[in-house]
């Protein structure tokens, strides 16, 4: 019995030698003695070669900065801080792989044996200048409790005996307040004992999950890092099996090609899980239109990772009601993203807005279409953030602080003729003049003879019934197709909405998103929804839409059945996503509920929605019910173009069935043209052409009749 229990302990131990044997090293530590030489002008020449002599550096212990807490040798303000290290390596069969873990303020370049391995995305020269410019600054970490950045680089960089690593940390300036350079080299080691020194606590290693539930998206960038921008070329393949598992080492069953990718956000960039905006690409770097996740073709996606919404769920919930409400919203797949060979936990792919048949489905505006109807649409605009073309609203935003940037989405702005420019500027201006005069109201001469009230509505309901804290001021897109007023919409970025934000009372389940907006956040509510709010006929419609739409989308029952499908489809995969990020428990910016796990916070979810309802129930019930405005059974009429070349559409949007007659008279009272028909609830159009008045141009009057009683008039003008 005791050779028996010997024989087993003998056993044990061989398999946890060999189990052990492949394992995380830290072949250099932040703390270990660094040469370092605090450069305020160009450093000598070749300082990052292996022949380089060092000696006359300066000599301190990692990290090296300017003293802030995360310092252990402080320095005097410089432009570029160099950093030398070495370390031998006996045998390099043993190195599986190696990670660059670093923290960093403002940005760097790193060199092993004289070669480059990685670099921050901010740098603006190669090789960079010890005071070259950057794009943006880069803060520190480590500090904060989070993770520093991760660098994957090939092994083969690394060669037997002595090796140097050195590292350029580049100040945002001279002036810059801080500075920080910490750095670790680790490795992945075959041996049965620890050679170089043990992984720090923080340290996690790359993860491979092995089996999935839902779909995987695998890229490989070939060691480059994936910056701000621009677009870096890496190749994707997709595995989405029919037996419903993947593996990351499965054969590619969906795409497998080329992309070129970069980061996106804008406050999540600081995120550990990032987010990326990619496009499929052939390999001379051409557009390749392809479908992804049996989504429609096109070539530019977006890669959404949820962190800071640890429901996983905002974003998608918030498109599967908007399309819901029949309006075009992004589609969206679920799906687990591996980055050269790292598990970077669960993603939502989307559709990136823009105009195509298969998303937001407006007319091609050409270069060469500078007149007439071809002139009107269609054109994609965004409230936010200025980009590279904007132009700026004549009336202030809300507190009457802040400037509203509006920019150019489509066409491209570099492609488009100033006749384009000019029009479509000067259309948005109409609708605000319009809105902001004595006869807003009016259905002729007021807003709604430039704007479409009823996707204004729309978009008002979904980002209040969120509360989400970008509403009407970030991400909130407008278009225009060709003939047509102007519609707010598509819906935009909602992982800071549903009680996810702990600033500008965003958690709360009562009050309007539209009111509380601090009053000197640079990015202010236009004026526009505050106007509208004005209209007896605006919230006429919005409390009859709102009911309409309790009935089906809105109601709790659909939220909650998406919510409990998604929650389902989610199961393992979150806690794939959550054994990556560990931050369930913990408060992630800006969080307003912290969960101490996946269950608490799909909870929490579902109270805050179900108490943000009856808020708004309670709140638009007490909208009049009364039509103080011209309504009679109509909502709409309106003709356009206007003025019109070749032919004139004259809209007639109904509640009820009735009998319509069109009548469009010239300047001496003679009737050019009668039309007559029964119409049921909806849209109609009456379309006279100009043969009807001969082609003479002019001024012509319109009269429109619901069941023979005169209802309406209107100008159109023939040019």
């Amino acid at each position: 019995m005791k050779k028996r229990f010997a024989l087993f302990t003998v056993l044990l131990f061989y398999i946890s030698l060999v189990s052990a044997q492949l394992h995380w090293e830290s072949i250099i530590l932040a703390t270990d003695q660094w040469r370092y030489f605090p450069a305020t002008a160009a450093p000598p020449s070749g300082w990052n070669s292996t022949e380089f002599n060092d000696s006359a550096w300066s000599t301190g212990p990692g990290g090296i900065g300017y003293g802030d807490l995360d310092d252990e040798t402080v320095i005097s303000m410089v432009n570029s801080l160099y950093l030398r290290i070495n370390f031998q390596v006996d045998d390099t069969a043993i190195i599986k792989k190696v990670l660059l873990d670093i923290d960093y303020d403002d940005a760097f370049v790193a060199y092993m044996n004289g070669s480059e391995i990685a670099r921050s995305s901010n740098i603006t020269m190669d090789p960079p200048r010890f005071n070259s410019p950057l794009t943006i600054d880069h803060e520190a970490k480590m500090y904060r409790g989070i993770h520093p950045d991760r660098f994957i680089f090939p092994d083969s960089f690394i060669i037997p005996g002595l090796n140097i690593l050195s590292v350029q940390i580049i100040n945002n300036g001279i002036n810059s307040s801080d500075l920080t350079s910490i750095v670790y080299l680790n490795a992945e080691i075959d041996y049965p004992i620890i050679i170089f020194n043990p992984v720090p606590d923080w340290f996690r290693e790359p993860v491979i999950i092995g089996e999935h539930d839902l779909p995987l998206i695998v890229i490989n960038t070939d060691g480059q890092e994936i910056p701000d921008e621009p677009k870096i070329t890496a190749r994707m393949g997709i595995i989405d099996n029919p037996s419903g598992l993947n593996h990351p080492t499965d054969i590619f069953t969906g795409y497998n090609g080329f992309i070129g990718i970069e980061l996106r956000g804008s406050s999540s960039l600081y995120f550990d899980k990032k987010n990326y905006g990619f496009e499929t690409r052939n390999e001379d770097g051409t557009n390749n239109n392809v479908s992804l996740l049996d989504m429609p073709p096109e070539n530019d996606w977006v890669l959404h990772g949820p962190y800071s919404d640890k429901s996983l769920m905002r974003n998608s919930l918030a498109y599967y009601l908007g399309s819901q409400m029949e309006r075009w919203a992004p589609r969206t797949r679920f799906c687990e993203l591996y980055i050269d060979d790292d598990y970077t936990g669960v993603y939502l792919l989307i559709e990136k807005i823009k105009r195509d048949v298969n998303r937001l489905d407006i007319e091609p505006l050409n270069p060469e279409e500078v007149s007439g109807s071809d002139l009107s649409g269609g054109y994609i605009l965004s409230i936010d953030r200025p980009e590279e073309y904007y132009w700026i609203s004549p009336y202030q935003g809300s507190n009457y602080y802040g400037n509203i940037i509006i920019n150019y989405i489509y066409p491209d702005y570099e492609i488009m003729p100033n006749q384009q420019k000019h029009y479509i500027k000067n259309f948005v201006t109409y609708f605000e003049d319009a809105l902001f005069s004595d006869q807003f109201r009016d259905p002729l001469f007021g807003y709604r003879a430039w704007a479409d009230p009823a996707s204004f509505i729309d978009y008002l309901l979904i980002n209040e019934l969120s509360r989400n804290v970008d509403a009407y001021r970030l991400s909130a897109f407008l278009y225009k197709d060709k003939d047509e007023k102007l519609m707010m919409g598509p819906i935009w970025d909602f992982d800071l909405a549903f009680g996810n934000a702990n600033y500008y009372d965003a958690f709360n389940t009562q009050g309007w998103m539209m009111n509380s907006v601090g009053t000197f956040d640079e990015f202010q509510v236009p004026m526009w929804w505050y106007r509208l709010m004005e209209d007896d006929f605006f919230n006429f419609e919005l409390k009859r839409r709102w009911e309409e739409l309790r009935k089906g989308p809105f109601h709790l029952d659909n939220i909650f059945g998406f919510i409990d499908s998604v929650s389902v489809l989610l199961a393992n995969a979150q806690e794939n996503n959550f054994y990556r990020f560990p931050i369930l428990g913990s408060y992630i910016w800006p969080n307003y509920f912290v969960g101490d796990t996946y269950e608490e916070e799909i909870d929490f979810l579902k109270e805050w929605i179900t108490l943000r309802v009856q808020w708004m129930d309670a709140e638009i019930a007490q909208l009049s019910n009364t039509k103080n405005f011209p309504l009679a059974n109509t909502y709409e009429i309106y003709a356009f173009p206007n003025p019109f070349s070749e032919k004139v559409t004259i809209r007639i949007m109904l509640y009820d069935s009735a009998m319509v007659t069109v009548i469009v008279y010239d300047l001496y009272g003679r009737a050019v043209y009668n039309s007559e028909m029964y119409c049921s609830s909806g849209i109609t159009d009456f379309i006279m052409t100009d043969n009807k008045i001969h082609g003479l141009p002019g001024i012509y009057i319109y009269e429109v009749r619901l069941n023979g009683e005169k209802f309406k008039m209107g100008k159109i003008i023939k040019y």
